[in-house]
């Protein structure tokens, strides 16, 4: 299996062929506030500190986003969570969906995997997503990952944790929005604008 992952387009290919990304079904299917591209182009930066700040590597940033590396760091300072993974793309063969995923650590207190995802605002689909990165890191890496939690990065410089989730039915719930998504495509209804 070969990857890639265009940063510039935010596209994931698989085997030379594109396939569709946890937050382009998540868009699609469970609609919410739709991000400017300055909005989007922050979020990126947010992510990048967040990988600096679990990897223990000093980096600069901009001005703009001085609340969301001191949530970051308060965050990792206090939860300090034992991270298997940061910042991975990952991809299912047997689905034909992409992503990237915060972090993989473990349950606190257990040696259980768990995904964690930073967000800007915890929404209904925090599960959703998490349960997508959880399904394509097995398909990809095996493995049983039954946990999932989203982390507010607040610009005030404070962090919110979500509630720890089990997330094993929302990856099945995950699995029913691509196929709706798929399905969608072969009837023609296009979901943004560079799709039409």
């Amino acid at each position: 299996m070969t990857t890639f992952f265009d940063p510039i387009k935010h596209r994931y290919f698989l085997n030379d062929r594109p396939v569709v990304s946890v937050t382009q079904v998540l868009r699609d299917l469970i609609p919410g506030w739709s991000a400017s591209d300055w909005y989007l182009a922050r979020g990126r930066s947010v992510h990048a500190c967040a990988a600096f700040v679990a990897r223990g590597k000093n980096f600069e940033y901009p001005p703009e986003i001085a609340g969301q590396v001191a949530a970051l760091r308060q965050f990792f300072a206090e939860v300090k969570p034992t991270m298997a993974v940061v910042e991975l793309s990952v991809y299912s063969l047997r689905n034909q969906y992409a992503g990237t995923l915060d972090i993989l650590t473990h349950k606190p207190g257990t040696n259980e995997l768990m995904v964690l995802d930073f967000k800007a605002s915890l929404t209904r689909s925090v599960p959703f997503q998490v349960a997508a990165y959880a399904q394509a890191y097995e398909d990809q890496c095996g493995g049983n990952i039954k946990w999932g939690v989203g982390v507010e990065i607040g610009e005030d410089g404070k962090y919110r944790m979500g509630t720890i989730m089990d997330i094993r039915i929302y990856k099945r719930k995950f699995l029913a929005l691509l196929s709706a998504y798929h399905s969608r495509r072969e009837c023609g209804i296009k979901e943004t604008k560079e799709d039409q």
